[in-house]
């Protein structure tokens, strides 16, 4: 049984053609850009609790995100896969980034905070805003730890393309 996991396992980063760590990326891309549809429904009661236009946001930065997974998968097709990862990474980003900054400045979200409303309307507002915030924020993590993969393979791949050992020069 430890033996075909083991098999299982070291298949994801080692194939035929030596380490590879694109199926790890893909991986970490498509859970990503799932986890950000399924939280889709926290980002959309946000969006009813202010004023700002949280289901664009979401919307982009979800297609981005599913794009970047595909053009993750195909990196070792055309050298416009990769042109294609970190454009729709920057993207991603950027909205997200955006969509903090956004959220945090809302003018209901303050207001929330500020006492301006009942009890029960100011927590549903601060909570939904702030559980939207941590998913987001988990989405950058996680982009930010494909991106170091992506960097990571593409040296891998050129030291491989040039035949540098990983020792160095000789």
């Amino acid at each position: 049984m430890m033996g075909v996991l083991k098999h299982k396992v070291s298949s994801i980063i080692y194939n035929k053609d030596g380490f590879t760590l694109q199926k790890i990326m893909v991986i970490l891309a498509m859970v990503n850009a799932l986890s950000q549809v399924a939280f889709g429904r926290i980002h959309n009661e946000a969006a009813y609790k202010v004023s700002s236009t949280v289901a664009i946001f979401t919307f982009i930065n979800q297609i981005a995100l599913i794009l970047m997974a595909v053009s993750l998968m195909r990196i070792h097709e055309k050298k416009k896969y990769y042109v294609f990862s970190i454009l729709l990474f920057l993207i991603s980003t950027i909205t997200m980034i955006v969509y903090i900054v956004t959220m945090q400045g809302d003018i209901y979200y303050q207001t929330a905070l500020n006492g301006g409303y009942s009890y029960e309307d100011a927590i549903k507002i601060v909570y939904a805003i702030d559980d939207s915030v941590n998913f987001v924020i988990f989405a950058i993590v996680m982009g930010c730890i494909e991106m170091g993969l992506f960097i990571a393979e593409i040296v891998i791949r050129r030291r491989r393309k040039h035949g540098l050992s990983n020792k160095g020069r000789d």
